[in-house]
């Protein structure tokens, strides 16, 4: 379970650094290119879980 903590700690800062950088242009959303790359980290990130899940249960 430490790879899915780490994944989603690598997803949290990305956000969070996504949201900081929209926001240092004076934008107030983000735009589809980042958009688009967090929905496929945020995608990653649920594969990993899913597969520790089916590992631990196997």
């Amino acid at each position: 379970m430490n790879n899915s903590v780490i994944a989603l700690e690598s997803l949290n800062h990305e956000v969070s650094s996504m949201a900081q950088h929209s926001i240092n242009e004076g934008r107030e959303y983000l735009n589809e290119l980042e958009i688009q790359h967090l929905i496929k980290m945020t995608n990653n990130v649920v594969m990993k879980i899913k597969t520790q899940v089916l590992e631990i249960q196997l």
